[in-house]
């Protein structure tokens, strides 16, 4: 009897954790990120948090939409060059998102996202000039807030409720506005990242 009880209470026990795992509808995830390109500006890090709820899910595909928060910082006082300038470069934005993530295999462990965003950046950058032998010296201020979008592409593998992550951030500023557009610019930055994410 004794058996019996605890057959049906452990399968209780299995039946409930089934169904709280497909009412699980909330995905966050945070993500450290450098900027390569410009990396002979000064050392850059950054991060990147991003929280996304899911609306459709199949075997194969699941779509979520949620929103980013983004912050990266280059410390110009190893500026590659000039040795004139001390200060940093500061990039934040805050978007809108839609994830598609598709998973090829049976199993939905690996998967492969592809999330366009839309939103606000701000691009700030601030210090001094000093050329000694010059007798110059001159502080800096210098703040361009735009609309920005873009997409952020992710290759993942998850282990239960967490998942790790491989992202690249690339702002498509001046595609499709008739502006000038160059990758990897200080306002059309390209980012790679590599993060963590939990499924609530």
């Amino acid at each position: 009897m004794k058996k019996i009880l605890y057959i049906v209470l452990l399968s209780s026990f299995f039946m409930n954790a089934q169904e709280h795992d497909t009412t699980r509808k909330w995905k966050l995830e945070l993500g450290y990120t450098t900027d390569i390109i410009n990396a002979s500006f000064g050392k850059h890090y950054g991060f990147v948090f991003k929280a996304k709820r899911k609306l459709l899910e199949s075997k194969k595909i699941t779509l979520m939409a949620g929103a980013a928060y983004q912050n990266s910082f280059i410390n110009e006082d190893e500026n590659m060059f000039t040795d004139h300038v001390d200060g940093y470069t500061r990039d934040l934005s805050v978007v809108g998102l839609v994830d598609f993530s598709f998973y090829p295999f049976n199993k939905r462990r690996f998967y492969m996202s592809v999330q366009p965003f839309f939103g606000y950046t701000n691009l700030k950058s601030k210090g001094s000039l000093y050329i000694d032998h010059l007798g110059i010296y001159e502080k800096y201020k210098n703040s361009y807030s735009y609309f920005n979008y873009g997409m952020i592409n992710s290759l993942g593998y998850t282990f239960n409720r967490v998942t790790i992550t491989f992202d690249v951030w690339s702002s498509l500023k001046g595609i499709a506005d008739s502006g000038r557009f160059r990758p990897g610019d200080f306002d059309s930055r390209l980012f790679f990242g590599m993060g963590v994410g939990y499924t609530l």
